[in-house]
């Protein structure tokens, strides 16, 4: 009776063991993810390609909800990404639901989720859910995902119009050595300056995210590819230097930056690697730590 009423729900559903072995598949998880239940069933969702993560990119590793459920044994609700077959992650609520037997021992968790978002959103609303779903509160800039959703839609446009816009990759240079030396306090405090510093010197159409630690990635939008030289132009001040003061002491480190601007056989991956193998480069230059297009012409 449970499996006909779980085969016959539209939101996606699915049973594990403590193990993590699937033990069930409900055609709305086909739906969703794109994984038949032939594909899931008897394996370790673990096993299987689904990139669960957190809302700020991070990995689901230890902290896995369905530990914390089989441990606690109590459900557990959360909101968090998968990915589909196709590759496409997608943002999900999650609700694990522990089933014990009669000693109260937990023996399978039952798992029921739902998008955030639909096919037939729009891509602005997409943005707007990614952007509040992510949002990193130290430097107040949205996480990975919402640059990822960003970028899809910036190489859609271009691919249909032949709209340019370019990526930026930057990295605070000796960040472990500040946290080292002064504490992990002033190194977040510098993380807060990048981060408003980079909207500062960006114009308003410009999207920022904290990539991730101490890396940053930018989607400058140009009417021209030869627009990056002014762009590098505003954004060397950071790549100069960047300051906080603490207890009256200033303290200052310099970050690198790598710009790229869209090619025709470019995908997300393939732009942001450029644009961070800019930045490597960048970081051995003595002076003028931006690295662009035009470096190479």
């Amino acid at each position: 009776m449970l499996r006909t009423l779980m085969d016959a729900m539209p939101i996606g559903c699915y049973v594990l063991r403590p193990d993590h072995t699937v033990l069930y598949w409900n055609p709305a998880a086909e739906r969703l993810l794109g994984f038949s239940a032939e594909e899931m069933q008897g394996r370790r969702c673990v096993d299987m390609p689904l990139g669960c993560s957190f809302t700020d990119s991070s990995r689901i590793g230890s902290h896995c909800p369905a530990i914390i459920a089989y441990a606690t044994g109590k459900p557990r609700t959360l909101e968090m990404f998968m990915r589909r077959k196709d590759g496409r992650d997608v943002l999900l609520r999650n609700t694990l639901v522990p089933l014990k037997d009669e000693a109260g021992t937990v023996r399978e968790l039952v798992s029921f989720f739902v998008p955030l978002t639909e096919e037939n959103y729009d891509q602005g609303l997409v943005k707007a859910i990614y952007e509040t779903a992510t949002r990193d509160p130290l430097t107040c800039l949205p996480g990975r995902k919402f640059m990822e959703v960003c970028l899809d839609e910036a190489l859609e446009i271009y691919r249909r119009t032949a709209q340019p816009f370019a990526v930026l990759f930057a990295d605070v240079n000796n960040f472990h050595d500040i946290n080292n030396t002064y504490g992990h306090a002033v190194g977040d405090e510098l993380l807060r300056a990048f981060g408003i510093a980079l909207r500062q010197y960006g114009r308003k159409a410009d999207r920022f995210c904290r990539w991730g630690g101490d890396e940053f990635v930018g989607l400058l939008h140009l009417k021209q590819p030869d627009d990056i030289k002014g762009a590098a132009q505003r954004f060397l001040k950071i790549a100069s230097d960047c300051e906080v003061t603490e207890n009256g002491q200033a303290i200052s480190c310099r970050a690198a930056i790598g710009i790229t601007v869209v090619r025709e056989d470019d995908t997300i991956h393939t732009i942001v690697a450029r644009a961070d193998h800019y930045m490597y480069l960048a970081k051995k230059r003595k002076e003028d730590q931006i690295v662009t297009d035009f470096d190479f012409d």
